[in-house]
């Protein structure tokens, strides 16, 4: 065994050791109150330990500070990336509403509109077709670019245009919006 891998195989003892607390720290700050998935962040906590004790061999002066400021990173990094990613939902423009017609009313007017969603939806360019799917099964913009191998600013600017043509789809479909 290399020591590089035998130093792997001591962090990774290290990370799975604190796994318990640092999910207690999670639940202190009130995670899930924020719709935070606990794994996710646990993830990313556990990369940056990784990576700062690959990196310093182990020389952190006061670890548990240290691993505190991990926690705390991590979690206001992911309060501040929803906060920013709900603005952007909010200044994209007015919501969808039934056409205020007879065949609109009710379970009828839901089947109506999921219907015009999807053959709207499905209308799009390939690319915008899987960024609007994606986005409409709860991926943030930032998973999308990540699952695409793009950068967030086009991701971004896919979404925006199918969006826009998305509301000229359902507008033909007599599908208004409020805004």
């Amino acid at each position: 065994m290399t020591a590089s891998r035998a130093e792997d195989l001591g962090i990774e003892r290290i990370v799975r050791d604190l796994s318990s607390h640092l999910a207690s720290t999670l639940g202190s700050l009130g995670y899930q109150r924020h719709g935070l998935d606990k794994d996710d962040l646990l993830q990313e906590i556990h990369i940056r330990i990784w990576k700062t004790l690959r990196g310093n061999n182990h020389n952190i002066q006061y670890f548990n500070a240290y691993l505190r400021k991990i926690v705390y990173s991590v979690f206001i990094n992911e309060i501040n990336r929803i906060n920013k990613e709900n603005e952007i939902l909010e200044a994209g423009g007015p919501r969808l509403s039934p056409y205020e017609g007879a065949n609109c009313a009710g379970k009828s007017g839901d089947a109506y509109l999921k219907n015009a969603l999807t053959a709207s939806i499905d209308g799009l360019k390939e690319s915008k077709q899987r960024v609007m799917k994606l986005r409409l099964q709860g991926f943030t913009l930032d998973e999308i670019a990540q699952l695409n191998r793009w950068t967030y600013r086009k991701t971004c600017g896919i979404f925006y245009r199918g969006v826009k043509d998305l509301k000229r789809n359902l507008a033909e479909k007599g599908i208004r919006y409020e805004g």
